[in-house]
């Protein structure tokens, strides 16, 4: 999701968000949630378990857990509020609580070496007379005493942000700290040397280098159990109609040199736009706003699938565009391939959004418009 493609209310400033893929799909249950649940229950696929672990936290944009099980939850929209910033809950039904404020557009957090990582956007400002001024920011979060953190600093700061955001952030298995960064502009990467990419951040050295350009707008990012390979969603151009271009689920090699992913030119069309261009492993429906990521090695069964949530459309309303898709991911000699299928839906618009998983392969999800968190099991 972009920072100016953000359901807002009246009188704010305005923006939008994107469609989803619409797939058919002949067998599914619907789950009813708690009594505390969202509005409407979530439909899935055969063999899933659907429960809300959290309610009450506003607009709640990604989680992560800790190595209790503890859920820490960014909350943050395209304009400020007090509630704005980072909330906790112990445990799945446990009353969560704000213990970070003033943060405005947060929408990445990790856990690494005992230190919670997040993302933001600096000043808190939302009208388009602040964009030209805004700077995405990693902010490294130290000595929670069980009501705040002792320490809190800019790991790195001054990033270009412009139309979009600094997106999620997560730890690499080289200890290293990887980061997606939107293009300053809609339909262009922009002069600055990290825009529309994702970046490596050395948490040690305050290092920034560049793994993978091309990227309009890389929101999701989750590593391949076991590998160096970063799964990453990108959202399209919003300026070529509304059948075009797909959002994207990508695969990065973090150990490789950085590669480009094809924008603005290339969105899949083929031809001379897409020669030397990295093809993504799977596209959703065109403005998907194709967001959140977790990726596991079987979720009731030994496949290796990633899971994406599309947060809705505020371009059209027909089809239905908030959903969550699965991506049957296979290993080839030249990369990856995926195949994507519908796996829950029935969502409120504008609802899925962030998403991580557990060490038992249980999915988590951040519902933005109903203020929760829901987690998908294998039954």
């Amino acid at each position: 999701m972009s920072a100016s493609r953000w359901p807002v209310p009246r009188g704010r400033a305005t923006g939008a968000v994107a469609g989803v893929r619409r797939c058919s799909l002949a067998a599914a249950v619907v789950t009813a949630l708690a009594a505390a649940a969202p509005a409407a229950a979530i439909t899935t696929v055969p063999g899933v378990r659907t429960q809300t672990v959290v309610t009450g936290v506003p607009r709640p944009t990604a989680i992560a857990l800790d190595a209790r099980g503890g859920m820490w939850i960014a909350s943050s929209g395209n304009y400020h509020l007090a509630s704005d910033g980072i909330w906790y809950a112990p445990s799945a039904g446990a009353r969560p609580r704000q213990v970070v404020s003033d943060m405005f557009l947060a929408l990445g957090l990790t856990w690494h070496g005992g230190v919670l990582y997040a993302t933001n956007v600096t000043p808190s400002g939302g009208s388009d007379a602040d964009v030209a001024a805004r700077r995405g920011q990693v902010l490294a979060l130290r000595g929670f005493d069980g009501r705040r953190f002792r320490s809190r600093r800019v790991l790195v700061g001054d990033l270009p942000v412009g139309r979009h955001t600094i997106d999620n952030v997560v730890a690499g298995p080289d200890g290293m700290l990887y980061v997606g960064l939107g293009s300053v502009a809609d339909t262009a990467r922009g002069p600055a040397r990290f825009s529309a990419s994702v970046l490596r951040v050395d948490p040690r050295t305050r290092r920034v280098g560049v793994v993978a350009r091309g990227l309009r707008n890389p929101f999701g990012l989750a590593f391949i159990p076991g590998t160096r390979h970063l799964v990453v969603t990108d959202n399209g151009r919003d300026d070529l109609g509304l059948t075009a271009p797909p959002d994207e689920v990508n695969v990065v090699d973090t150990s490789r040199a950085a590669r480009d992913y094809g924008f603005p030119g290339c969105w899949g069309q083929g031809g001379a736009p897409c020669r030397g261009r990295v093809p993504a492993v799977a596209r959703t429906h065109p403005h998907a706003s194709t967001d959140g990521v977790a990726v596991v090695r079987g979720f009731g069964d030994r496949r290796l699938t990633a899971f994406v949530a599309n947060n809705g459309s505020t371009l059209f309303s027909r089809p239905v565009t908030s959903t969550v898709d699965r991506v049957r991911l296979t290993r080839t000699a030249s990369g990856y391939r995926g195949r994507i299928s519908r796996f829950a839906w029935g969502f409120r618009r504008f609802d899925p959004l962030g998403m991580t998983s557990d060490a038992r392969g249980r999915i988590y999800l951040t519902l933005w418009q109903s203020g929760a968190v829901v987690r998908f099991s294998p039954r």
